[in-house]
């Protein structure tokens, strides 16, 4: 994955966390979905996954809103996302007990940095997604709150 796929999905974790209203049921079950494709073949994004994605979201006016201003955010970071920003896979799991059927992806330890962090990325979204309330199970990840705060100071 790459830093365009990391940051819409990181946009998405963004804009749950500070959605007001709840998701509808047809919303939470796309999302979910989602994270099935994700967890299946991430590497589908541009065929499958991102336009399932978009479609939920551009149908929900605030967290359209919330997901471009968080994306764009990113955006002025160009990637460059400390790593004790992003939710681990332990802190999702106190929230969310794991589920067995989700494959989650390692790294390969002498390969590119960088797929560790798609990877954790992509683990932890299809975990929150795969949850019934991702926006609140968002909403109990501190993690985001500095995430939030470190792309707002980096306008």
């Amino acid at each position: 994955m790459n830093t365009v796929v990391n940051n819409s999905l990181l946009a998405l974790m963004l804009a749950l966390k500070d959605l007001e209203s709840p998701l509808s049921e047809d919303e939470e079950s796309t999302l979910s979905d989602v994270a099935a494709q994700l967890s299946l073949d991430p590497d589908a994004w541009e065929s499958d996954i991102e336009p399932t994605l978009m479609t939920v979201i551009a149908a929900n006016p605030n967290l359209n809103q919330l997901y471009q201003s968080a994306k764009s955010q990113l955006a002025n970071v160009n990637g460059n996302i400390p790593k004790e920003l992003i939710p681990t896979q332990s802190e999702v799991e106190k929230i969310i007990p794991p589920t067995p059927e989700i494959a989650t992806r390692g790294f390969d330890p002498e390969g590119d940095e960088s797929d560790f962090e798609s990877n954790e990325i992509n683990n932890m979204v299809i975990s929150i997604l795969s949850n019934p309330d991702p926006v609140e199970t968002t909403k109990k990840l501190g993690r985001f709150e500095q995430l939030k705060q470190f792309i707002g100071a980096k306008k």
